[in-house]
C-alpha cells in the first residue's frame, strides 16, 4: 500500500514538473531573453546617471515601418540586468513573428519620451526574433527624445517635425515640450490625459492623433500624429506656415489602434474641446473622455 502511495505521489510530482517545464519552453519560444547593460564610458563621464528609481523601456520595432509592436518596462533598473520581452507584451495582443529591432531607453520621470539629463538609449546590433535567449543590449548613447534617437534638440518633439508640415501627418514624440522652431503665437499646447473610466482602453503602442479645426469652416487646418501614447503627456500643434491666424480653433485628440485615424476601432477614445482655443494657449488640460465613434 505504501509502495502504491509513493508511486502515485511520484507520478503527481513528475506530472507537475513536466507541466512546469512545458510552460517554461512555451515562454522561451514566445519571448526574447537577454541582458541590458550601460556603456562604461557613459557611466564614467556622468552622461549616464543610473539610480535605483530609474526604469528601462524596451521596444520591439517592425524594421520595415519603424512602428513598435511590443513594449515592456523593467523596474528598477540595476544594470547589468536580465530582461524578457515578447508575445505577452505585443501591441493589442497581435501575434509576433519574424525579426525585430530591439530598443532600450532609460526613464527617470515616468514620461519615457521627455528627455531628462542622465537618461540613455541603446539599439541592438542584430535583429531579434522570438526564442532568442542570449541577446545583449548596450545602452551607449545619451537619450535625445525619439525611438530613432536621431538627434532632435533636447526637449524637442521626437519622431518628426514640429508641426507636421502644412497639415501633414508627420509624428512627434510623446511627453515632450514643443520644439524651439514652433512659433508660440501660432501654437496650442498643453497636457492630454484620459478619463479614469477609459484608461484601460489606451495602450502605449496606440497612436495619438491631434487635430486642429477651423470652427467656421468645420475642417482641420493642422494634423499631427504622435506614434506612441503614454498618458498623461505633453502635446502641441501649430498652424501651418502662411495660414491666417484666427481668434480660436477647435481641438480634437483621439487614439488610433488600426493606423487609420478616421476609421474607429474598438478601444479608441477621443476628446473634443468645448470652446474654441486661442492660438498661443500653452496650458490646455485636455481629457480623452469618450469612446471614439463616427
Amino acid at each position: 500500500m505504501v509502495v502504491g502511495f509513493l508511486a502515485a505521489l511520484a507520478a503527481l510530482v513528475g506530472g507537475a514538473l513536466w507541466r512546469e517545464l512545458r510552460r517554461d519552453d512555451e515562454q522561451r519560444a514566445q519571448s526574447v531573453f537577454g541582458v541590458v547593460e550601460v556603456a562604461s564610458g557613459l557611466l564614467a563621464s556622468g552622461a549616464a546617471d543610473i539610480v535605483r528609481t530609474d526604469r528601462v523601456a524596451l521596444f520591439l520595432l517592425d524594421p520595415a515601418s519603424g512602428e513598435p509592436v511590443a513594449l515592456k518596462f523593467e523596474s528598477p533598473l540595476v544594470p547589468p540586468q536580465n530582461f524578457q520581452i515578447g508575445q505577452p507584451d505585443a501591441r493589442g495582443g497581435k501575434p509576433l513573428s519574424g525579426e525585430y529591432d530591439l530598443i532600450g531607453i532609460t526613464d527617470k520621470d515616468g514620461e519615457v519620451f521627455r528627455v531628462t539629463p542622465g537618461e540613455v538609449y541603446g539599439r541592438g546590433t542584430v535583429r531579434v526574433k522570438l526564442g532568442m535567449t542570449q541577446v545583449r543590449l548596450v545602452l551607449d548613447q545619451p537619450f535625445r527624445g525619439s525611438l530613432s534617437n536621431s538627434g532632435q534638440p533636447a526637449g524637442g518633439l521626437a519622431g518628426g517635425t514640429a508641426d507636421g508640415g502644412a497639415g501633414g501627418m508627420e509624428g512627434a514624440g510623446p511627453n515632450a515640450a514643443p520644439e524651439g522652431g514652433e512659433d508660440p503665437r501660432r501654437t496650442i499646447a498643453g497636457v492630454v490625459r484620459v478619463a479614469p473610466a477609459l484608461a484601460g482602453s489606451v495602450a502605449p503602442a496606440d497612436r495619438l492623433v491631434v487635430l486642429l479645426f477651423d470652427p467656421e469652416a468645420g475642417r482641420p487646418v493642422a494634423t499631427k500624429i504622435v506614434p506612441h501614447v503614454l498618458l498623461p503627456q505633453r502635446f502641441s500643434i501649430s498652424l501651418p506656415p502662411g495660414a491666417p491666424v484666427k481668434a480660436g480653433y477647435s481641438l480634437r485628440i483621439l487614439t488610433d489602434k488600426n493606423n487609420s485615424p478616421f476609421e474607429p476601432a474598438p478601444g479608441e477614445v477621443v476628446g473634443r474641446s468645448a470652446q474654441p482655443i486661442p492660438p498661443g494657449t500653452r496650458d490646455v488640460d485636455f481629457v480623452l473622455d469618450q469612446p471614439y465613434t463616427r
